[in-house]
């Protein structure tokens, strides 16, 4: 690929980027909801993904230093959505896992999500909607490989 058509691409990803997170990734604080950043809601998915992780896990699978990791896991930690658990064996290690409630408060928001996407995307006929779901796929796809490969380096 020339340089020209990389720099056109990187344009449009940085452009896809913040037309997500202004249209998608709205921060509402209604319904009794907490108000959190992207980074909580990536902490609290990754939790129910996989499991219990430590920190600095966490922290680099969404790119994180550890210090940005400690404030933000305490404000979760506070509010009853993740726990902090030792490791009986080194009590050194400290691994975080997901509450019921924070299992409970992210199903909510994913429904909620939900209905406001719908909304969103009401002007989208079925063949644009199937259209874009294929494109995310995609695009999902291409950014997987590009962490795969990274990780053989």
């Amino acid at each position: 690929m020339d340089e020209e058509k990389l720099g056109e691409m990187l344009d449009n990803l940085f452009l896809l980027y913040q037309l997500f997170q202004k249209n998608i990734l709205k921060y509402r604080n209604g319904n009794g909801h907490i108000k959190m950043s992207f980074a909580h809601y990536l902490t609290l998915f990754m939790l129910k993904e996989r499991g219990k992780l430590s920190i600095s896990e966490i922290g680099n699978q969404i790119g994180m230093k550890k210090q940005n990791m400690t404030y933000l896991t305490n404000k979760l930690v506070e509010e009853g959505l993740i726990k902090r658990l030792h490791d009986m064996s080194d009590r050194r290690v400290i691994k975080i896992a997901l509450t019921v409630k924070g299992n409970d408060y992210l199903n909510e928001w994913r429904k909620n999500k939900i209905e406001e996407t719908k909304k969103d995307f009401s002007f989208y006929n079925d063949e644009e909607l199937k259209n874009l779901c294929s494109s995310v796929e995609n695009i999902k796809h291409v950014f997987l490989k590009i962490d795969n490969g990274r990780k053989n380096f």
